[in-house]
């Protein structure tokens, strides 16, 4: 669920428009496609391996870049679409414009702020201080789980993730769907199998890093907290396997219900700050974890779930901010992509997708588009 969509719309829409682009109306040109009969592998029978002999050639040919565990045409057409969305940046950067109006010069201005390396160093941990100042400033669980509400508006993580897709049960209509969440390793296991015990440990410096970078009190035993919630928390956890039966994640409530169902989160305040206060209905996924999950946080101490919350916040914040944080969240074994962490939450990334928007409307009908943000 936590996907970045509309970034993904947004590179279509890139390819799409630089397509245009790059052909006249009356000769539309296009590449190589259908299923690459090169890149299978003959000599393989297919009730062998499969696998092989559709794409052992490929395999065969094909060289990992240096700065990828994988390699796929998928990744290739990813690296492409980041190039072009790298040199229409470059291109609108190239202008410095005192006062930002147009969508265009807005994208420009971001753009020279992320890149201006000197300017994140002198600001340090300054860009997040608003946010931090609102964890300082919540008094009880119910405040905290309010701020979780703001997962997809700003920094900040959540106990139960949430977005809003297509009714498994009705495609005719969309759902909002919530899910388990709050840990930041990659999956349960991690907290709680042997094999994972390195990675574990590495997290936990990295989390007393982050607290420590954030000037936090008592850092060393709010970092312990933080990865002892989360443990609890994968302790009532859904496994993989479990969450890969659709029947078995798709559990319809009414935002009464829910509460009644797993007490001790504040459901009201979180669904309102996600400015979801008219919502009537939602479908929780892992249901057996939830009220587990509502009741270890209900029991857990406000200042473990503070922590919890500065140490996210810095977490998510991390790729935005000084090289302090960036080494740190890339130095920590067993961790997400930062990369991909951050997609959900690019600034520029609205404002970019107005830009491609405008831009391929204007050439394939000939006609300006005017935009309420401007």
């Amino acid at each position: 669920m936590h996907r970045p969509f509309l970034l993904k719309s947004l590179l279509f829409l890139f390819v799409f428009v630089c397509i245009l682009r790059a052909q006249t109306p009356a000769r539309p040109q296009y590449g190589a496609w259908g299923f690459d009969l090169a890149g299978a592998d003959t000599k393989t029978k297919p009730g062998d391996d499969f696998f092989r002999y559709a794409n052992g050639t490929w395999i065969d040919k094909t060289q990992i870049p240096p700065d990828k565990p994988a390699y796929s045409l998928r990744l290739a057409m990813t690296d492409l679409t980041e190039q072009r969305l790298h040199e229409m940046m470059e291109t609108l950067a190239a202008k410095d414009v005192e006062n930002p109006s147009s969508l265009e010069e807005k994208v420009a201005a971001f753009y020279r702020s992320f890149m201006d390396e000197a300017g994140i160093e002198q600001l340090g941990a300054k860009s997040i201080e608003s946010v931090l100042s609102d964890v300082k400033k919540a008094e009880t669980r119910d405040d905290l789980a309010a701020l979780m509400g703001r997962e997809w508006l700003d920094y900040e993580s959540s106990l139960f993730s949430y977005g809003i897709e297509v009714d498994l049960k009705d495609p005719t209509k969309y759902a909002f769907y919530l899910r388990q969440g709050g840990l930041g390793l990659p999956d349960r296991d991690y907290y709680l199998k042997p094999e994972f015990e390195k990675q574990k440990a590495g997290y936990q410096t990295y989390v007393t890093t982050l607290v420590k970078l954030v000037a936090w009190p008592e850092v060393e035993a709010r970092a312990k907290d933080v990865v002892d919630f989360e443990t609890r928390i994968a302790e009532a956890s859904w496994t993989k396997a479990e969450q890969r039966n659709l029947d078995a994640i798709y559990n319809p409530l009414t935002v009464d219900e829910l509460a009644k169902f797993a007490p001790g989160f504040n459901w009201k305040g979180f669904l309102g700050t996600a400015k979801m206060d008219n919502l009537a209905r939602v479908v929780i996924a892992e249901k057996s974890a939830f009220p587990k999950l509502a009741e270890i946080y209900a029991k857990a101490p406000v200042e473990t779930i503070r922590a919890w919350h500065t140490f996210h916040i810095a977490d998510n914040g991390a790729p935005y901010l000084s090289k302090a944080f960036t080494t740190a969240t890339l130095s920590c074994a067993g961790r997400r992509s930062p990369v991909k962490r951050s997609n959900r939450r690019d600034g520029n990334g609205p404002l970019l997708r107005s830009v491609v928007v405008t831009s391929v409307w204007a050439t394939a009908s000939g006609h300006s588009v005017r935009w309420g943000s401007e």
